[in-house]
C-alpha cells in the first residue's frame, strides 16, 4: 500500500505548531542529546493507538496540548490526534489537499468528536483496508473461551511490529520486533502477518470454518459406520444362536444362508422369513444332536481350562521361588574380583600350578553367580507376564463355558415347555419372531445410508480443500515471500559492515517463527543472539526490515501493511548518543570519551575514521534501498532516521543536507523553548 508519514506535530499549550515534515524515501532527523529526536517514534506510536502514553518527561508533555499525525494513506490523508494520556483519540479522512499543505488548518477545533480507543482502533483498521473481523478457522474453538468469544480481529495496530525500531531495539541480541515481549502479541503479530501480507481474505477463514464444520460430520459419521459394524457383529452372533433355537424347537432349517450373508441382505432375508410357515418334524432328533455337540464342546473347553490352570499353578510355584531366590540373593554380595597368591615349594622354591587351575575355576563360579544374581529380575518379569497371559487365557474358558451352558440349558427349556403344554409350533414361532425383530434392527442400522451421507460430505471437503489450495496457499506465498526477503538480505548485508566470520552474510528469515539466522555454508545456523558485536545485530536488524519493506512493497495493494519504518539512534553503535551534547557532531571527541585515555591520538584517529566510514555506508545503504525499491516496484518506501551522526558525506545526487532537510536540532529542539520561541519550527 502507498502510504507515507507527512506530519508529527504537537500543539502547546498556547496553540502554537510544533511540527516535522517528512517526504517519501529516507529521511534524517539529526541533533544532539534530549532534543525531541527519540520523541517522534513515541508520538507517532501514540497517535496510532497505543494504549501507553509512552513520550519521554520534559519538555514536549509538558508543553503538549494535542498530538497529532498526518498520513498519506491511498489518494487521501489520514489525520489522526490524542490529547496527552488519554483513552480516547481522534480520526479524521482528510481529502482537501490545501486543508493538509497548510499545518495551521490543524487547529484545536479541528480536532472534536474522540472516540474510546477500542473504536478508534476499528476505524483506523478499516482506514487501511483491513475488512477481515473473524479469523477462527473452527467455530469449536470458542467454547474454550471465555464468553464464547471470536478470535481477536487483526487490527494496524500490529503493523507497529514492522515499522519501528527504537533505540534500545535497533542493536537487541534479544529481540528483533517491537512489541514481542508479549507472547500474546508476538503470536497475533506473526499470525496476522499473513492477512496483511494479502495471503488470506474473510472468505478463507469462512471456508475454514466451513471445512472444520464438514470434518467433524465426517469424523461422527465415521463413527456410527465404525458402531454400526461391530453391531452387526454383535449381532451375528445372536442371530447364529437364534438360528440353532429354531432348528433346535422345530427340526427345520430356517433359511440355507449362513448369518454373514443374512445379515448382508436384512430386508430380502426379512421377506422370505415373513412368508416362510413354522413347520414342525417331529421325527426330527436335531435337539439331541446339537445337545450332544454342545457337551462335547463343553467337555473339549473344560479340558482347555484345567490343562491351563495347572499351567498357572506351576507359573504360580515359580513366581513364589523367584521372589524365595531374590530375597535370599540380596542379602548376597557380588564377587568383583579374587586375590590370587603364588604357590611355591618351600625347600625349592618351584611354582605349584594346582592353585591356578583351582583360581580360575573359582573365577568361572563367580562369574555364573553374578550373571544368575543379575537375571533373577528378568526371569521374575517374564514369570509375571506368563502368570497374565494364563489368567486371561483361564477367564476366557470360563466365558466360552457359559455360553454353552446357556445354549444346553436353552435346549433343554425346549422339552419342559412342551411337557407344560408350550407346543412346538408355538416355541417355533415365537423363535421366528425374534429373529425377524432382530433383522429389522439390522434395518435400521442398515450401514448403507450411512456410507451415502460420508461420500456426500467427502466430496464436499474435497471441493473445499481444493478451492483452498487454488485460492490461498499459504504455503507457497510464504515460500516465495521467504524467497524475496532472503534474497534481499543477502544483497544488502554484502554492502554492510558485518565481521569478517559472517561474511559472505547469509541471513535467513523464518515466517512460521519470525526467527532470524545466518546460515554457514556447511548449513550451521547461527542465531541473532549468538552473532556477537553490536554493529552485526545492528546490521541483521537493518537488512530484515528494509528487506521486509521491499518485500511490502513488491506486493502492491495486496499489501496492507504501510512501507513505513522508524529507526531510531542507529549510529549509537559507533558514537553513542548519550554523550553527545555538543553544539557540532564531532565524531573523534564522541570516540575518545568510549576508548581508554592510553590510546594514541593516531589509533583513535584511525577507529575514528573506520567508525565513521561503516556509518556512512549504512546510511548510503538505506538510500539506496529506496532508490531500488522504487524502481523495482514502482513504491517509494519512507525510512525516517533520528540520530546524531552529521555531515557525512554521500555519493551521488542526494546529499545528507537534502535528506536531513532542515532537520538538525542542535541549537533548538522539537518544542523551542525561551529565547527560541519565535522562531519558525518545521
Amino acid at each position: 500500500m502507498k502510504s507515507y508519514i507527512k506530519y508529527i506535530a504537537v500543539i502547546d499549550n498556547q496553540n502554537n505548531h510544533h511540527f516535522v515534515e517528512f517526504y517519501e524515501g529516507l529521511n534524517i532527523i539529526t541533533g544532539k542529546s534530549s532534543t525531541g529526536k527519540s520523541a517522534m517514534i513515541e508520538i507517532f506510536d501514540y497517535c496510532f493507538g497505543n494504549s501507553e502514553y509512552t513520550v519521554p518527561e520534559g519538555v514536549i508533555t509538558e508543553e503538549a496540548q494535542l498530538y497529532f499525525v498526518v498520513m498519506k494513506v491511498a489518494e487521501a490523508y489520514l489525520v489522526l490526534g490524542r490529547k496527552p494520556d488519554d483513552n480516547k483519540a481522534f480520526i479524521n479522512l482528510e481529502t482537501d489537499e490545501s486543508v493538509v499543505n497548510d499545518i495551521n488548518s490543524f487547529t484545536i477545533d479541528y480536532f472534536k468528536d474522540f472516540i474510546h480507543l477500542a473504536d478508534f482502533k476499528k476505524e483506523l483498521s478499516r482506514s487501511f483496508g483491513i475488512d477481515i473481523t473473524d479469523t477462527d478457522t473452527d467455530l469449536e474453538d470458542r467454547k474454550y473461551r471465555h464468553n464464547n468469544k471470536k478470535k481477536e480481529s487483526p487490527t494496524a495496530r500490529h503493523f507497529t511490529s514492522f515499522m519501528l525500531q527504537h533505540q534500545n531495539l535497533i542493536a537487541n541480541k534479544h529481540s528483533l520486533f517491537y512489541r514481542f515481549d508479549e507472547k500474546e502479541k508476538r503470536d497475533q503479530t506473526i499470525e496476522q502477518f499473513k492477512i496483511f501480507a494479502g495471503f488470506f481474505d474473510q472468505d478463507y477463514f469462512l471456508k475454514k470454518q466451513e471445512l472444520s464444520e464438514l470434518q467433524r460430520q465426517h469424523k461422527q459419521l465415521s463413527t456410527e459406520k465404525e458402531k454400526a459394524v461391530n453391531y452387526s457383529q454383535s449381532i451375528k452372533g445372536r442371530l447364529k444362536d437364534l438360528l440353532t433355537d429354531y432348528l433346535a424347537v422345530t427340526g427345520n432349517v430356517l433359511l440355507d444362508e449362513d448369518p454373514d450373508a443374512i445379515i448382508s441382505r436384512p430386508t430380502d432375508s426379512l421377506e422370505r422369513i415373513i412368508d416362510r410357515k413354522v413347520e414342525i418334524n417331529a421325527n426330527s432328533d436335531q435337539n439331541v444332536q446339537l445337545r450332544a455337540q454342545l457337551i462335547q464342546d463343553r467337555n473339549k473347553i473344560i479340558a482347555q481350562k484345567r490343562k491351563q490352570q495347572t499351567v498357572l499353578q506351576n507359573i504360580t510355584s515359580s513366581i513364589n521361588a523367584v521372589e524365595q531366590y531374590v530375597a535370599q540373593s540380596s542379602d548376597i554380595e557380588t564377587i568383583e574380583q579374587v586375590k590370587l597368591k603364588v604357590s611355591e615349594c618351600p625347600f625349592c622354591e618351584t611354582p605349584h600350578e594346582l592353585m591356578v587351575k583351582e583360581a580360575n575355576e573359582l573365577h568361572s563360579a563367580i562369574h555364573w553367580l553374578n550373571h544368575e544374581l543379575s537375571k533373577s529380575s528378568y526371569v521374575f518379569e517374564s514369570f509375571k507376564s506368563n502368570e497374565k497371559a494364563a489368567k486371561a487365557e483361564i477367564e476366557a474358558k470360563s466365558e466360552t463355558l457359559a455360553e454353552i451352558n446357556e445354549k444346553i440349558k436353552s435346549i433343554d427349556e425346549i422339552v419342559e415347555k412342551l411337557e407344560k403344554n408350550r407346543s412346538l409350533d408355538e416355541q417355533g414361532l415365537k423363535v421366528k419372531f425374534r429373529i425377524e425383530s432382530l433383522l429389522e434392527e439390522v434395518q435400521r442400522v442398515n450401514n448403507s445410508d450411512l456410507d451415502t451421507k460420508i461420500a456426500a460430505i467427502q466430496g464436499k471437503i474435497d471441493i473445499l480443500n481444493e478451492d483452498i489450495k487454488k485460492n490461498y496457499n499459504s504455503d507457497a506465498k510464504q515460500t516465495e515471500a521467504e524467497k524475496v526477503i532472503n534474497a534481499r538480505m543477502k544483497a544488502l548485508g554484502t554492502e554492510l559492515d558485518f565481521e569478517a566470520y559472517y561474511q559472505p552474510i547469509n541471513l535467513k528469515f523464518d515466517l512460521e517463527t519470525f526467527d532470524l539466522y545466518h546460515e554457514k555454508s556447511y548449513e550451521k545456523r547461527i542465531y541473532l543472539r549468538s552473532m556477537g558485536s553490536g554493529a552485526n545485530w545492528l546490521y541483521s536488524h537493518l537488512a530484515l526490515f528494509t528487506s521486509l519493506q521491499y518485500y511490502f512493497c513488491s506486493l502492491g495493494s495486496k499489501c496492507l501493511i504501510p512501507p513505513i519504518l522508524f529507526i531510531d539512534q542507529p549510529s549509537q553503535v559507533y558514537f553513542p548518543s548519550n554523550i553527545d551534547n555538543k553544539t557540532s557532531f564531532n565524531a573523534e571527541e564522541l570516540k575518545k570519551q568510549t576508548l581508554e585515555d592510553s590510546e594514541a591520538e593516531e589509533t583513535i584517529k584511525q577507529k575514528t575514521d573506520e567508525d565513521l566510514l561503516s556509518v556512512t555506508k549504512m546510511f548510503k545503504q538505506l538510500l539506496a534501498h529506496c532508490n531500488y525499491t522504487k524502481e523495482q516496484t514502482g513504491i517509494m518506501p519512507q525510512i525516517i532516521v533520528t540520530d546524531h551522526a552529521d555531515n557525512l558525506i554521500l555519493e551521488g545526487d542526494q546529499t545528507f543536507e537534502n535528506l536531513v532537510a532542515g532537520r538538525r536540532w542542535r541549537t533548538r529542539g522539537f518544542i523551542e523553548i525561551q529565547p527560541f520561541a519565535d522562531e519558525e519550527v518545521g
